[in-house]
């Protein structure tokens, strides 16, 4: 956690109750540790810091959370002596943004599936943009990340062995206070789309996926909304169902990779493992909405086998 919160809230000690400190500690973490990822100052934080983060929280969690982060960011910059941030006109738009999307957002976020990258793959057009896309697209199936742990990915988080294969450090995340990090590997396929990438966008350090104005790569990483934007996007070109695309967000990799563990057979522990989950219940949400079909093709298969000896 950022040192300017940790001076704040041992300061507020005996002034306020035990719970309410732990609740500003445990959101103000969260916001450090977001921005951290991020490279972007906590405090005092700026606007377009504050409506960027309110953005990354709208697949995972709700609107009263939202809120009641915003008030542990508001109550910290009183407590400095900062302007408050939060009453900028833009986070408000944010807020009431967030709050309208988690109204039409679906319980729990579409999955992309492998035969659904495929699709994607092979529709993707012969540009930077779809160079870049594709790559990340496959990032985030492979490593199971969310949108805002891919778009922190630096070009020295990746690491090759002597056997040639790429793995990728996630330092952060959100199910990660204490920022211990965890390793992901790629598929050979995946690494090729990287390297393509990389190499026509000349990246030797930095972020790993970048915006694109006028042709041009940027030194910043990609918004979460941009990841978001870009999802929608490949799977518009590659001529998915329209609900479908609607329905996909920047986490629908991670929803989709876990889903076809699943159904591939990978127990709940493996599944956790892979995509850094830290209790069985939210691997189980994640998986929800799995195909109800597969997996009961599997249980009459298992089940007649077991009846044959």
């Amino acid at each position: 956690m950022s040192s300017c919160f940790e001076s704040i809230l041992k300061r507020c000690v005996d002034a306020y109750s035990e719970n309410t400190i732990r609740g500003y500690e445990a959101d103000l973490k969260a916001f450090s540790i977001w921005c951290r990822a991020e490279g972007r100052e906590p405090c005092p934080a700026k606007p377009p810091t504050i409506s960027s983060f309110i953005e990354a929280q709208i697949d995972d969690l709700s609107i009263a959370t939202i809120k009641r982060r915003l008030c542990a960011i508001k109550f910290a910059h009183k407590m400095a002596g900062h302007p408050n941030p939060t009453d900028h006109a833009d986070i408000k738009l944010a807020v009431r943004r967030a709050a309208r999307m988690k109204r039409r957002r679906p319980a729990q976020a579409t999955g992309m599936t492998a035969d659904m990258l495929k699709q994607i793959l092979e529709k993707r057009p012969p540009t930077l943009a779809g160079l870049r896309d594709t790559a990340l697209i496959s990032v985030g199936y492979d490593t199971l990340c969310r949108s805002a742990e891919l778009v922190a990915m630096r070009r020295e988080h990746l690491f090759a062995n002597d056997a040639n294969e790429v793995s990728v450090l996630i330092p952060t995340s959100k199910g990660d206070l204490n920022g211990d990090g965890r390793i992901a590997y790629l598929s050979p396929q995946t690494a090729t789309r990287l390297n393509e990438w990389l190499e026509e966008a000349d990246i030797k350090e930095g972020p790993l996926f970048r915006g694109l104005h006028t042709g041009k790569v940027s030194d910043r990483e990609l918004d979460t909304s941009s990841v978001r934007r870009l999802v929608k996007a490949a799977s518009r070109r590659a001529g998915l169902n329209p609900e479908l695309t609607a329905a996909l967000s920047g986490h629908s990799m991670r929803v989709g990779a876990a889903q076809d563990m699943l159904t591939a057979g990978f127990d709940a522990l493996a599944i956790m493992q892979a995509g850094g989950w830290k209790t069985p219940a939210v691997v189980l949400r994640y998986v929800e909405n799995a195909s109800t079909r597969e997996l009961h093709a599997r249980r009459w298969q298992a089940l007649g086998n077991r009846q044959k000896t």
